[in-house]
């Protein structure tokens, strides 16, 4: 039996035997990595692969959050439809949205896709009628078959095999054709373009993969919260999972759920440190760019790890 077979059946193993053995806290917490590992995972693809700094995840979050709710409260589609329906319509606005800022870079993309943030919690703020204004608006709990799955513990087979799912595919993606051309325009557009790459529509089409993770992890993630509050979905936290995607490797799908795990179980162990927790993580983040630019993902023992769970060998020398 291959080392990745017997990882898989462990990972599977451990999956079933954690509901028994953990409390309801800690299977939310769980559920709330796998969830942010989605949303950051949009940030792998569009800046990891393709090397788009993107500030906008908060807003495809948000809008998944959002879509899939009013979609349930309002017409009666639950969330099991109602998410995936939603994160294409993001992917579309995504892809369309790609096309309009693409074509700036650098510094100045990252103003645009700051702006579509600002532009997002405006809107979920004043308009009242449709998502509950500043005042938020509850979530209705996500059911299938007429159960309705309200805690952690019942969420948890949802939210984390949909997050595997995705984490095997974004590893497949880049592997892939299309993950190689994302590489060759990240490491130079040009070059890119003078092999016969439609750079725009490559980066587009990242950036719709970004927005439709981004509003599957909303969507997954809103029925875990039970309430959403425009608030939570500006600036502040499209920085969050940016400094997430550092923090774990912006170039690997396993550094989107390490990144995840630290800034969402780091502050249970700084209960002492609670009034400098955003110093805590401002240090955190500078060291990561000074001392590994490449997150934890490149440290050794979790790159074989990695490596085993795809299949895939290291070239040897």
């Amino acid at each position: 039996m291959s080392l990745r077979l017997i990882l898989w059946a462990v990972a599977v193993a451990l999956f079933f035997i954690a509901p028994h053995v953990l409390a309801e806290f800690h299977l939310f917490e769980l559920c709330l990595i796998a969830g942010t590992s989605l949303a950051v995972l949009g940030l792998v693809v569009v800046t990891g692969m393709a090397g788009q700094i993107s500030l906008a995840q908060s807003a495809f979050v948000a809008l998944g959050g959002y879509g899939a709710s009013i979609l349930a409260t309002s017409w009666g589609v639950p969330l099991w439809a109602g998410i995936p329906l939603v994160a294409i319509l993001v992917a579309a606005f995504g892809f369309v949205l790609g096309q309009m800022t693409l074509r700036v870079a650098g510094h100045y993309l990252a103003l645009a896709t700051l702006a579509v943030t600002a532009i997002v919690q405006l809107a979920l703020t004043h308009w009242d009628q449709l998502t509950g204004g500043a005042a938020g608006m509850a979530v209705p709990p996500f059911e299938i078959m007429g159960r309705a799955l309200g805690s952690g513990r019942e969420l948890y087979y949802v939210i984390l095999p949909v997050t595997a799912l995705f984490i095997l595919i974004t590893q497949n993606l880049a592997t892939s054709r299309y993950g190689r051309a994302l590489t060759a325009i990240r490491q130079s557009e040009t070059a890119a373009q003078a092999m016969g790459l439609d750079v725009l529509r490559y980066k587009a089409a990242a950036f719709a993969a970004s927005a439709f993770l981004g509003a599957v992890s909303g969507g997954l993630l809103a029925p875990l919260s039970t309430y959403l509050d425009p608030a939570q979905f500006g600036i502040t936290y499209a920085v969050y999972f940016l400094a997430i995607a550092v923090v774990g490797g912006m170039l690997s799908p396993i550094g989107a759920v390490i990144g995840s795990a630290v800034f969402v179980l780091l502050p249970n162990y700084l209960q002492a440190f609670q009034s400098y927790l955003g110093l805590v993580f401002a240090l955190l983040l500078l060291g990561f760019i000074v001392l590994r630019p490449n997150g934890l993902a490149s440290l050794p023992w979790l790159r074989q790890l990695g490596n085993a769970l795809q299949g895939a060998s290291r070239p040897r020398p």
